[in-house]
C-alpha cells in the first residue's frame, strides 16, 4: 500500500538534516521536537512554502518538488494563515466548500471544533483560539485524505485546546492520514499513532508513544532539585536536566533513593511516576547515538548504553 506522504532525506540548510518518515492511512503522526528544532519549517517545505535544499517527498502518490502544485487531497493549516478580517465564518465555510465542490464542513467536525456560535462572527472578532477552530475547519471542508498541520493548539487555552485534539483524532477515521508538527511532547503523546522525534533538525527516533518510551530500560521516574548529590544512588540512572534531576529506576531503588536523599531534602514529599514520552526524549538526547536504538527491542539495551 502507497503511503499518503513519504519524505525522504529532507533537508533544508540550517533548519532540517535528511529527515525522513511516513504517514500512512488512518494514522496521526506526530512530528515533535521543542521550538527552533525544525518542525515549522518541515511544515512549510511540505506545503511548498519553503524551498527544500535536497530530499524527495511523495504526497498521495505524487511526487512533488519545488514550484510544484501539490496534489488534490491534501489539505494543510498553518500557523499564522488567515482570511479577510471582514468575513464571518459561516461565509469563509460556505465559500471554501463552492471551490471545493463539497457540501461543507460535516456535522461531526461542526460540532467537535464548536463552530456553531462562530458562524455569525467576523474574524476580527475571534479569538485566537477560535480563529484557529475556525481556520482547521476551513482546512477540512474539502474532504481530504492527508491533512498537514502546524502546532495547531500551541499556546491556547484549555477548552480550545481539547476541542482541537478532538478534531484531530477524528481525523485518522475520517480523513485517511495526519501529519502534525508540535512542540508539546505530553500531547502528542495523547494524540499520536506514531511519533518522530526531532533534535536540532534531524530524526532523534521514531515510533508508537509506548515503544519510546519503553526504551528508557526502566519502570518509573523521580525528578529532584539540581543541587542534590546523586551520584552515589545504587540501581538509579541519573539524567541532569538543567531545572532538575531526573532518576530512573525500578520502584524500589527509587524508593531506596528517597530513603538517602531524606537526610538533605528535609521534609519534601518525593514523587514516583511511570516514565512519559517527554523522559523519553530527555534521555534519548541524551545518548550520543541514539539512532543506533532504532532496531532496539530490549529495553534494557538503552540501560546499558547511557
Amino acid at each position: 500500500m502507497t503511503s499518503l506522504l513519504s519524505v525522504t532525506d529532507l533537508s533544508r540548510s540550517p533548519s532540517l538534516e535528511e529527515v525522513s518518515f511516513t504517514v500512512e492511512r488512518g494514522e496521526v503522526v506526530c512530528v515533535v521536537g521543542p521550538p527552533g528544532n525544525g518542525g515549522t519549517t518541515l511544515m512549510e517545505c511540505l506545503v511548498g512554502a519553503a524551498e527544500p535544499d535536497a530530499g524527495h517527498v511523495e504526497m498521495l502518490g505524487v511526487t512533488v518538488g519545488p514550484g510544484d502544485r501539490r496534489p488534490p487531497g491534501l489539505a494543510a493549516a498553518l500557523r499564522g494563515e488567515s482570511v479577510p478580517e471582514r468575513m464571518k465564518v459561516g461565509e469563509a465555510l460556505r465559500l471554501f466548500s463552492r471551490l471545493y465542490g463539497t457540501r461543507g464542513l460535516p456535522r461531526r467536525m461542526v460540532d467537535l471544533l464548536d463552530l456553531e456560535p462562530l458562524l455569525s462572527r467576523r474574524f476580527a472578532r475571534l479569538t485566537d483560539g477560535q480563529r484557529r477552530r475556525a481556520m482547521l475547519g476551513l482546512a477540512l471542508v474539502g474532504n481530504p485524505e492527508l491533512v498537514l498541520l502546524d502546532d495547531p493548539a500551541a499556546g491556547l487555552r484549555e477548552g480550545s485546546r481539547g476541542r482541537i485534539e478532538q478534531a484531530i483524532g477524528e481525523l485518522r477515521a475520517g480523513y485517511g492520514g495526519v501529519c502534525v508538527v508540535l512542540s508539546d511532547l505530553a500531547q502528542a503523546e495523547r494524540l499520536a499513532d506514531r511519533v518522530v522525534l526531532l533534535r536540532a533538525g534531524r530524526v532523534l527516533a521514531e515510533g508508537t508513544p509506548s515503544r519510546l518510551v519503553r526504551l528508557l530500560g526502566s519502570t518509573y521516574v523521580m525528578g529532584v532539585p539540581p543541587h542534590l548529590r546523586v551520584d552515589r544512588l545504587q540501581g538509579v540512572r541519573v539524567l541532569p536536566c538543567g531545572a532538575a534531576t531526573y532518576l530512573y529506576g525500578s520502584r524500589e531503588a527509587l524508593e531506596n533513593a528517597i530513603q538517602e536523599l531524606s537526610p538533605m531534602s528535609g521534609d519534601r514529599v518525593w514523587s514516583i511516576r511511570p516514565p512519559t514520552l517527554r523522559d523519553a526524549y530527555l534521555t534519548l538526547s541524551a545518548v550520543p547515538e541514539p539512532a543506533a536504538l532504532e532496531g532496539v527491542t530490549e529495553p534494557a539495551a538503552l540501560e546499558a548504553s547511557a
